[in-house]
């Protein structure tokens, strides 16, 4: 499977990375796309990454699922870039995976895409979602092809969901295990 992943400046580095390494791990290709015009982007921590490319270059077409990290850059960069949410229209009407962790589910949630799903967010957010039910219990959600994670706490479960999503619980077991070093 072929993932995009956005981000923006002021990401939460925890969430981009782990998620990725995660996927990456179980073979997955992982394409980190900036949203900034620019290759490189400062995470929350002020860490400068390099992105495989700008979003200008991307082929969007020729992926299997979106991914989006939470942290400020969410809701201060992203949330303000209509690119985000032509993306986000673009991977849920052809029922692609669109996942989010954080506050960047209210990027997806602002849409009217969780409408009659559950999903979470990080708290405080939940009322920029438009419909849906709001699980503040859980960590990590799966509804349909969406999934929503609640923190950064959560990012190595979130990119484990991402794998299950793909592969099922048997093959999901067997990376969580190698993860764990098993």
């Amino acid at each position: 499977m072929r993932h995009l992943m956005i981000v923006g400046d002021l990401f939460e580095d925890v969430e981009c990375l782990a998620t990725l390494d995660v996927l990456k791990r179980g073979g997955e290709e992982v394409v980190l796309a900036s949203m900034m015009g620019r290759i490189d982007v400062v995470t929350k921590c002020g860490i400068r990454l390099d992105c495989d490319d700008v979003i200008e270059n991307i082929d969007i077409d020729s992926f299997d699922s979106l991914i989006i990290p939470g942290g400020p850059g969410s809701f201060k960069i992203l949330a303000f870039n209509t690119r985000v949410d032509e993306l986000i229209d673009t991977f849920a009407k052809k029922n692609k995976l669109v996942a989010s962790i954080c506050a960047a589910p209210m990027l997806v949630g602002r849409r009217g895409y969780f409408e009659n799903r559950n999903y979470t967010v990080h708290p405080g957010f939940e009322n920029q979602i438009r419909g849906g039910t709001y699980i503040r219990s859980e960590g990590v959600v799966v509804d349909g092809n969406y999934i929503s994670a609640k923190s950064m706490y959560y990012s190595v479960k979130f990119g484990l969901a991402i794998y299950n999503y793909y592969y099922g619980d048997e093959k999901t077991k067997k990376l969580k295990l190698s993860l764990q070093g098993e």
